[in-house]
Parts: C-alpha cells; sequence; structure tokens
C-alpha cells in the first residue's frame, strides 16, 4: 500500500505501534493521551470527567472550552505516571471553532479520542 492509499485507521494503528516500540525502548511506560467530550447541554459531558478522574464534586456547567487533566500509575507497579488531558467543550456545535486550540498539527498524535454526548 503506497502512502497515498492509506486510510486514517492504518495510519493510525502504524503511529499506535510505533509509540508502544518507542516505549519500550525507554522502559517509562508512561503515556500522554487527550480526548475531547462534546455534546448538548446538560448532557453529562463534566459528570463523566468527574467520574472518569474519581472527583467528588458537584458538576458546574461549561461555559466555553475547558481543560482539566489526570495522572493515574498502574496499580501495583513503579511505572510512571500516565497522564490524560481532556477537554470539554460546552454549547453544543456552536463553539466547535474553539477546538482549533487543543487540536492542531501538533497536539492530533495525543489525541485518543472524541466522545460525543447526548
Amino acid at each position: 500500500m503506497s502512502g497515498s492509499d492509506k486510510t486514517v485507521w492504518s495510519l493510525a494503528i502504524e503511529e499506535k505501534r510505533r509509540l508502544e516500540i518507542e516505549r519500550e525502548d525507554d522502559g517509562s511506560g508512561a503515556t500522554e493521551s487527550s480526548i475531547i467530550f462534546v455534546g448538548s447541554k446538560n448532557a453529562g459531558k463534566t459528570t463523566i470527567i468527574l467520574r472518569f478522574l474519581e472527583r467528588e464534586e458537584p458538576p458546574k456547567p461549561t461555559v466555553a472550552l475547558e481543560y482539566t487533566y489526570g495522572r493515574k500509575q498502574a496499580r501495583g507497579t513503579n511505572m510512571a505516571k500516565s497522564v490524560a488531558h481532556i477537554w470539554e467543550l460546552g454549547g453544543g456545535t456552536l463553539l466547535t471553532k474553539l477546538l482549533d486550540s487543543p487540536i492542531n498539527e501538533s497536539t492530533i498524535r495525543l489525541f485518543a479520542s472524541v466522545l460525543h454526548v447526548i
């Protein structure tokens, strides 16, 4: 398959394999990923994020584009902590232009997914 014939999925698989090899080489086991939550107002985006981060605080309305992060270490290991960059877009699709900030050419490799909450 030539470079121009590759699909987004095949490129993503190649990149994932390359990053796994790099992690094995440095021995740290640390990873860094990003996820974006978008969805309708009052859909529960913040609630999902707070549960994922194991935070016991009441959710608040998202104003525009909000950022938080979480760090976790695999249980029972001495490996470096992995970092999750979490972006939340309030206002449904009205504010999608704000996503140009977290998603750009230099950061796209970090994104694990974009989650749409309805």
